[in-house]
């Protein structure tokens, strides 16, 4: 057998390596990310905290938030879909800030009718769709930052 003909053998061998290599660091970043369960979480998630942070990979989220006092929260998604409802949620400060991830992923937020959302997100072979309704009067402003890659953003009423 010739060298060259060797090397062409062992070529589809080495065109895993970057897939394994994405694959084991997404593996790290979920279990790196996972907490172990408490009750302050289970309350967290029935909607008792003002803020939030959830993280779905390769995986998804589904949160109620009935908080009084809603102040933001973070929204990240990675080939994975998360699903908040703040249509319950009330806001005593003017405006609230959402952070948004999503890569290859999906986010829908759906927000009660009297808010107005204001987009600062950056969408890269992504989309997002804003079906909420316009208040007349502005009083409370959800304020969404982050960034759509190769995903959705959904905001709802």
């Amino acid at each position: 057998m010739t060298e060259e003909s060797q090397r062409d053998y062992q070529m589809p061998s080495r065109a895993w390596r970057p897939l394994l290599i994405v694959g084991a660091v997404l593996l790290v970043v979920a279990l790196l990310s996972s907490q172990p369960y408490s009750l302050a979480q289970e309350e967290a998630r029935r909607g008792g905290s003002d803020t939030f942070s959830d993280v779905a990979i390769m995986g998804g989220v589904k949160r109620t938030n009935l908080s009084n006092d809603f102040r933001g929260g973070e929204a990240t998604a990675v080939m994975g879909g998360v699903d908040i409802d703040l249509r319950d949620a009330a806001m005593e400060r003017g405006e609230a800030v959402l952070d948004v991830s999503s890569v290859m992923g999906g986010v829908k937020i759906r927000v009660p009718k009297e808010w107005t959302v204001v987009s600062q997100v950056t969408s890269i072979m992504g989309g997002f769709k804003d079906e909420t309704r316009h208040p007349e009067n502005e009083d409370h402003k959800l304020i969404l930052r982050g960034t759509v890659m190769m995903g959705g953003l959904k905001i709802t009423n």
